[in-house]
């Protein structure tokens, strides 16, 4: 088995430090924000807008350390992935910098925008439904290297150096709110913060119409749920988590909570209004979050804005909402 899919692999400080080395001139350090609120002169809220990568999302960072670490002849090969979007476009967009072909599957209920802005990398585009997903991660029809997202646990020391670049930026943070979808973004932040400060809190978000991991937390383990569709889409869908993967994300962070439909719409609108950040519902999740929680109980807090791949009708529509 190799590093890449082994359970086991829990990056260490120093993996995270050569993940950042290598991304130095690709992915951005993003700086961290302080929300602003008209009627609050200091929420305790900062925002870490991974919106501002060169592909709208925080994937370049695993993809790119991902594709980097690979052998010459791995790399050749090409690249691919199945995604609900920002992992397509990160691959075709890093696929670009290596100068390899990329072909990837993506979700077809996935956002058009995302679809298009793939193919517009140069990526081959495989469109899925929900139902075949699985045997196309299992058995691809192609052999490029293939990055399974919900397997690579590799993924996690390029995730991780958002984790890093938090707690250096502000050292006396108390809380860092992160979008769960699969968990490798947020077991990688985990991971990587509590590494310089062990008792940071990590509090993972999910839609309430994408309970995955707030219900597993609640019972335990691994739990039935009812999926329905989600502004969240990005961290949303009918997961098959594997074991290793929900004990991965039980072990580093500290809860899960969830939200809403109307406050996630609520925080997309906020921030591009208020704070002209343009955000998808799986990026402004963690916002809306933090604002549920009282200043007290949070204390000085970081919201992950994990991406901002949004199509124009949607974000019309929302920020037309009264």
């Amino acid at each position: 088995m190799s590093e890449s899919r082994d359970p086991s692999h829990r990056p260490s400080l120093d993996d995270f430090r050569e993940a950042s080395e290598r991304l130095k001139g690709i992915a951005i350090h993003t700086p961290l924000m302080p929300l602003r609120r008209y009627n609050e002169a200091d929420t305790a809220i900062f925002l870490k807008p991974e919106v501002l990568q060169p592909i709208g999302s925080y994937k370049i960072r695993g993809v790119y350390n991902w594709v980097a670490k690979l052998s010459p002849e791995d790399r050749r090969r090409g690249i691919s992935t199945l995604s609900a979007g920002n992992m397509a476009l990160a691959v075709g967009y890093v696929a670009n910098l290596f100068k390899v072909p990329a072909r990837v599957a993506i979700i077809d209920t996935a956002p058009k925008y995302k679809i298009d802005a793939t193919r517009k990398y140069g990526a081959v585009v495989d469109l899925v439904s929900p139902s075949t997903m699985m045997d196309y991660i299992e058995h691809p029809p192609h052999d490029y290297s293939f990055i399974h997202p919900m397997a690579d646990y590799g993924l996690m020391d390029g995730y991780g150096t958002i984790g890093i670049e938090i707690v250096e930026d502000i050292p006396d943070v108390d809380s860092i709110f992160v979008p769960v979808g699969a968990g490798f973004l947020s077991a990688g932040v985990a991971l990587a913060a509590k590494s310089l400060k062990p008792h940071v809190r990590i509090i993972g978000v999910n839609a309430e119409n994408c309970p995955h991991y707030h219900i597993g937390f609640k019972k335990g383990g691994l739990a039935p749920f009812e999926y329905k569709p989600t502004l969240a889409d990005g961290i949303a869908g009918s997961f098959r988590i594997s074991r290793e993967i929900f004990e991965l994300v039980r072990e580093t962070l500290d809860e899960v909570v969830i939200v809403p439909e109307p406050e996630i719409a609520r925080a997309v609108r906020f921030l591009a209004i208020e704070n002209k950040l343009v955000t998808e519902g799986a990026g402004a999740i963690s916002l809306a979050a933090a604002l549920a929680i009282p200043k007290e109980e949070r204390g000085k807090s970081v919201c992950i804005l994990s991406g901002g791949s949004i199509d124009a009708g949607k974000l019309a529509h929302i920020l037309e909402e009264k």
